[in-house]
């Protein structure tokens, strides 16, 4: 109940909020890059957050309503996970909201398959085909090297596991270095944990 009534106010705010159609920044690196701490670090620098939202990538972005994916982007600063990294979605983003900044997150393979298989498991109970999900991966990759290609003042590429990264982080979007590494959030970990207690 205590959830229930917490999201149906978190809703009648979202409703009043006032539409914003300023520059954004968009968190646009591949699943299991990082975006989740990304995020957060977004908050931690001031910026109205918004991640993974259920409405608006399947009910909204998935039946091409993307009038509504755009008003509801008007209403947060900062944006990770889907559906704002998808390419069919990015040049919308990068037109409606002009002076916008984009993160790139990049992740060695070892490392992402491992994340990959991981989330993938927890979310299905069976194994992915990792080689096809890196391809994918690489072949956004090289969507967004072209697409922002000679705009190196638009897009910031990043690693979560930079020791500077933060500072890079918050240098790139003129705010105060607040410390010089990311903290660790990791998404993947709060779902073993929730399977847990509830197994």
């Amino acid at each position: 109940m205590r959830n229930y009534l917490k999201n149906l106010l978190d809703q009648l705010k979202l409703m009043f909020r006032k539409e914003n159609y300023g520059p954004k920044v968009f968190c646009i690196g591949y699943q299991k890059t990082g975006t989740t701490t990304l995020g957060k670090s977004l908050e931690m620098l001031g910026y109205r957050n918004s991640s993974y939202n259920k409405r608006v990538h399947q009910e909204y972005f998935h039946k091409g309503q993307i009038d509504k994916v755009l008003r509801f982007a008007a209403k947060f600063d900062s944006f990770d996970d889907l559906p704002w990294l998808h390419p069919n979605l990015i040049p919308k983003l990068d037109k409606t909201f002009p002076g916008s900044k984009f993160v790139y997150l990049e992740r060695d393979e070892q490392s992402w398959k491992r994340s990959y298989r991981e989330w993938f498991f927890l979310q299905r109970g069976e194994y992915p085909d990792e080689e096809r999900g890196y391809h994918n991966y690489l072949v956004h990759r090289q969507y967004v090297m072209k697409y922002f290609a000679g705009r190196e003042q638009d897009l910031i590429c990043l690693e979560i596991k930079d020791p500077q990264g933060f500072r890079k982080l918050a240098e790139f979007l003129g705010k105060p270095v607040l410390r010089d590494d990311f903290p660790h959030f990791n998404r993947t970990s709060e779902m073993k944990k929730r399977k847990a207690q509830s197994a």
